[in-house]
């Protein structure tokens, strides 16, 4: 933030800046859905009169943004009537009105409870990195003062997991992780690398992109979650290689999403197989022995699919929980650990089509940028994101994490040329 401070020089221009860095830390906080489950927001009813400020100013933050970010967003459109940017937030749009569709279809006219919560809050967060990444200005501000917030939570997930005797400052609760649970980690970190990189692009901040990938890294041991460092493996290998860097510029996204399609039929193949026949249960009886987790995940997805097939093409609507998946001689409920099978069964074939037609739709601004590095980079990620969503997913808002990322990509590969442009815009 204070980069761009020093930029300034009359009062007014100091105030307006800094106050805009501000709405950008406190909107990521509370909208931000990756950090839906940061252990600070669920410090409930403490006894500590400064914790339950906190909560109380957070709560209050996050329901006037849900307000004040779509009248912003109507404010914006009117003032950028004549030069309107959308990325993929019209396919993104498309995607969730199907999920709206399906479940008053399921649900007899009876609107889903969960479709506001499903959509209403990514939407809010999508609107306003739509505004933030207009301009290029905006874009260096944005992931200047993400990048700083990502830092900073990167550091405490360190910090608390070295010395887990600091919740202690707050609650006698101890959670494994201060970012999330174990596999839901990967989500943020994830997200904190695109702002990193993006910040190394266009505001030049090559110690704090060393910085960030050093913790990014730091955190991916810590945590040891599998889907999550197989996602940051894709990033690192591409970062660090290349002709793996090269082969992700050339080649189209949406070559990657079918990629990644195969892996979720093939993960589905297998969990049938080993359930099903004598040769799988002998085959990976003694691998998922070893892997419990992904025993565990062979039982939902084999129990998911048998679902799915019963209704394929409009899906079983939005129910009350995302956890639907009964797990046998338990009482135990799920989600079903992959984004593709989670839709297949809340909306069916036509709601993934939808999910799939944002990353293809995405897939043709990255085909025509000009901007080659770029345009791989976000290729990459995605598809860094679609492998970690193979087997764990943010229930609530599955979609959510790649379709921010999306945007961000869409918006920023077609910002306009400098010449195009008045670089003092807001």
């Amino acid at each position: 933030m204070t980069g761009f401070l020093a930029k300034h020089k009359s009062v007014w221009e100091i105030l307006k800046e800094a106050g805009l860095c501000l709405l950008i830390i406190a909107v990521l906080l509370t909208m931000d859905r990756c950090l839906e489950n940061l252990y600070f927001f669920f410090l409930y009813d403490t006894g500590k009169r400064a914790l339950d400020v906190f909560m109380a100013l957070y709560l209050h933050a996050h329901r006037c943004f849900t307000v004040l970010i779509p009248a912003g967003f109507l404010v914006w459109l009117w003032v950028k009537r004549t030069s309107l940017r959308f990325g993929a937030l019209l396919p993104i749009c498309g995607a969730y009105l199907l999920y709206l569709l399906t479940s008053l279809l399921k649900s007899n006219g009876e609107f889903p409870a969960r479709w506001g919560n499903t959509t209403l809050y990514p939407m809010v967060m999508l609107l306003f990195v739509t505004m933030m990444c207009s301009t290029e200005r905006g874009i260096r501000r944005f992931c200047r003062v993400g990048s700083d917030v990502y830092i900073l939570l990167a550091l405490l997930n360190i910090a608390f997991t070295v010395h887990p005797q600091l919740y202690h400052f707050f609650t006698d609760w101890e959670p494994d992780f201060l970012l999330s649970a174990d596999n839901l980690t990967g989500f943020p970190l994830l997200f904190g690398a695109v702002l990193a990189l993006l910040d190394l692009k266009y505001n030049r901040n090559e110690f704090r992109c060393i910085l960030y990938f050093i913790l990014f890294f730091a955190n991916q041991i810590l945590i040891h979650c599998a889907s999550a460092m197989i996602a940051g493996a894709i990033l690192g290998i591409s970062l660090f290689f290349p002709r793996i860097r090269k082969l992700m510029e050339r080649k189209s996204l949406t070559l990657f999403v079918l990629l990644s399609i195969l892996l979720c039929a093939l993960l589905c193949f297998c969990s049938w197989f080993y359930f099903h026949t004598e040769l799988g249960f002998r085959l990976m009886d003694h691998l998922l022995d070893l892997l419990k987790s992904l025993y565990i995940r062979f039982i939902i997805w084999n129990g998911v699919l048998a679902l799915i097939v019963k209704k394929p093409i409009l899906g079983y609507g939005l129910g009350e929980q995302a956890e639907f998946f009964q797990r046998p001689n338990t009482s135990l409920s799920y989600n079903a650990h992959n984004a593709y099978l989670q839709t297949l069964y809340e909306g069916g074939f036509v709601t993934t089509c939808g999910a799939v037609a944002v990353l293809v739709f995405t897939s043709g601004i990255l085909k025509k940028s000009p901007d080659r590095k770029l345009a791989g980079f976000f290729t990459t990620v995605i598809f860094a994101e679609l492998i970690m969503m193979q087997s764990s997913i943010t229930s609530w808002f599955t979609w959510y994490p790649v379709f921010l990322i999306a945007q961000i990509a869409a918006m920023v590969c077609t910002l306009p040329s400098k010449g195009d442009v008045h670089e003092n815009e807001e």
